[in-house]
């Protein structure tokens, strides 16, 4: 997994980067299509303005009357379409427009007129944007402001009288005559208007964009607003992360459709190696998933999913989540993720700032193995100071690192008999500091809580001493 250079190349390798992203309430293509261009940013000042523009959206949403305005401005932008080809036949030397690509930017300079207006009345501070007006008298010659355009007789005074002549003629040769004569009279207005507009094509452009950039933020302010999102704070490289009540929105949502809560965890780590130890079943990979989400979302500009957070810009995401097999490859899921890892050390060597989340590394190879493959792994980054938060089951990781454990299991709450689907209402998810390097062992008692097979249980005891 790495982040690419815009949201759109990240969406497959950022689990619940989709869900994201269909969850927003755009308004307009051009809108969608802003936020799939959206560029990943490693620049603090940059993810800094990125977020003011989204924090003012969501200081108007708090405000009834902005609200209203914004509900309006939502409605308008609904019919912004997008016109980049009309606009580049602007652009082209010896072009004509049809009257479509006409009705196409009148429309546009429609929408910017209506939605100054609505800015200036409910004092929005919107994208900047070039008046149309200018180009708009030329597109609606006869003053009426509707979405709306043909060929009419006020661009030309020879088509007016060609069309009266039409009307009057009494024979069909001498009707297609003047008709042909017409359509060329319109084909030399259409070549007329779209040079007078060529010179506010960059100012079509310029509001083409600006628009779907209001709709853009709105989408993300009213996403963040109606879910009580953070805005993230960014820090330097050299920070500490701190979440606060962190929460995956997909996984809150499946489990707020059953009926279930999601519980947040907290978590603060810094640019050295962090281990999560857990039991099955105790919401190690989804945490994993919840920080990368969050890390990607701030670069993108969002805000994100927790109460608080302060999070270090990275250069990029790498990481190890699933189990990566790789048929087509005709690599095992171990041989895909050796592969994997390598690459992360190659970035690592080449400099690069990463966040490196790696959900239970060599758990597909024998444990011994294993278990040195992921002490390897975590002094290695010790020695190069990287931002990586890994998930494992294996004790005696040995390896300099913070270390946290999963709460897990709650005696205190168990209530037989017990269904396999209602395990997680006895888990603490929260993170407890560990200085302890032996990974937990609850799989033998949830197997016994869920009725397992005495023998085999019995078995399993001695194997363990217990």
């Amino acid at each position: 997994m790495s982040v690419m250079n815009v949201l759109r190349n990240s969406i497959e390798s950022i689990a619940g980067l989709r869900f994201v992203v269909n969850s927003l309430e755009l308004a307009s293509s051009p809108g969608r299509q802003a936020l799939l261009e959206t560029s990943w940013t490693s620049s603090r000042e940059n993810i800094l303005q990125r977020l003011e523009k989204v924090t003012r959206f969501y200081k108007y949403l708090e405000d009834e009357q902005s609200n209203k305005g914004l509900q309006e401005l939502h409605l308008l932008l609904q019919d912004v379409r997008n016109i980049a080809g009309s606009i580049a036949l602007l652009k082209e030397r010896h072009s004509s427009c049809s009257d479509v690509d006409f009705y196409e930017l009148k429309c546009l300079a429609l929408v910017a007129a209506k939605v100054s207006r609505l800015a200036e009345m409910h004092s929005l501070q919107l994208e900047d944007m070039p008046s149309l007006e200018a180009p708009l008298s030329i597109l609606d010659i006869d003053g009426e402001r509707l979405p709306s355009f043909f060929i009419s007789d006020g661009y030309s005074a020879t088509l007016a009288q060609q069309r009266k002549e039409i009307e009057r003629t009494k024979t069909d040769e001498e009707r297609d005559r003047l008709a042909m004569a017409a359509a060329q009279e319109e084909d030399r207005v259409r070549r007329r208007l779209t040079k007078e507009l060529a010179p506010f094509a960059d100012d079509f452009s310029r509001v083409l964009g600006a628009l779907a950039m209001d709709d853009l933020l709105l989408a993300k302010a009213r996403w963040a607003y109606e879910h009580h999102y953070c805005c993230p704070t960014p820090l330097s490289a050299d920070s500490e992360t701190d979440f606060c009540d962190l929460i995956h929105p997909e996984v809150a949502e499946k489990l707020t459709e059953r009926g279930e809560h999601f519980q947040p965890v907290s978590i603060r780590f810094g640019a050295h190696p962090t281990l999560i130890t857990g039991a099955n079943m105790a919401g190690k990979s989804v945490l994993l998933s919840a920080i990368t989400l969050a890390q990607a979302l701030m670069q993108y500009g969002f805000y994100v999913p927790a109460r608080e957070a302060k999070i270090a810009v990275v250069d990029d995401i790498i990481g190890s989540i699933g189990d990566g097999q790789n048929f087509d490859e005709g690599l095992s899921s171990f041989g895909a993720e050796v592969l994997r890892l390598n690459n992360i050390v190659q970035a690592i060597k080449a400099g690069s700032i990463l966040l490196v989340p790696i959900d239970e590394p060599a758990r597909t190879t024998n444990p011994d193995e294993g278990c040195a493959l992921v002490d390897a792994l975590v002094r290695l980054f010790a020695k190069y100071n990287v931002r990586s938060v890994i998930t494992t089951h294996y004790s005696g990781i040995s390896a300099p690192c913070c270390r946290y454990r999963v709460r897990g299991f709650i005696e205190e709450r168990l209530q037989l008999p017990l269904e396999v689907n209602k395990l997680n209402k006895y888990i603490d998810y929260s993170l407890i500091k560990d200085s302890s390097d032996t990974a937990p062992h609850e799989a033998v008692r949830i197997a016994e809580i869920l009725g397992i097979d005495k023998e085999l249980l019995q078995y399993c005891k001695e194997k363990l001493n217990l």
